[in-house]
């Protein structure tokens, strides 16, 4: 005689191994329903968190604080918990490179003045869907052009 153990992990795995249970299709639909009517709460939060980074960056001049930048890196992975109830093409790209351009900043005392308000101002523009996706691509990586002279200018000790 066999015996067939199985581990059920989900409550979706126990729905669809039930007899006359849900079937796949019909659960990954109600589940992008859920997502959903999620979306508008999301982008909500979204934007109040732009808000919030961009108060923390208002002064191109000033470099913010390393509790600062802390911050806005935990910011920056509540907006993109946020994402996954929007379908906002290049929002996740964004967000990854002020995540890096952040890290990059968390690890050198060099600043240049500016440094964080672009990010912030295409983080707006992409939010507002204003933006084709070959124009996000160019400005994220104009991002990632920042990210690596900071990190450059540190490693050779420079004044910017």
């Amino acid at each position: 005689m066999t015996v067939i153990i199985r581990k059920i992990r989900t409550a979706l795995q126990r729905e669809y191994l039930k007899s006359g249970g849900i079937q796949i299709q019909v659960a990954i639909d109600q589940a992008e329903e859920n997502l959903g009517s999620l979306a508008e709460q999301c982008l909500d939060q979204i934007d109040e968190t732009i808000d919030l980074i961009a108060e923390m960056t208002a002064d191109p001049r000033r470099r913010p604080s390393t509790s600062e930048l802390l911050r806005i890196h935990a910011l920056v992975n509540v907006m993109l918990g946020a994402c996954a109830a929007t379908n906002t093409p290049g929002l996740v790209d964004t967000l990854y490179a002020l995540a890096r351009l952040v890290a990059g900043l968390l690890a050198t005392d060099t600043w240049l003045d500016g440094a964080l308000t672009p990010a912030v101002n295409l983080l707006r523009l992409v939010r507002r869907g204003v933006l084709g996706p070959d124009e996000i691509e160019v400005l994220v990586g104009g991002i990632d052009q920042c990210t690596d002279r900071i990190s450059r200018l540190d490693h050779l000790a420079i004044e910017p």
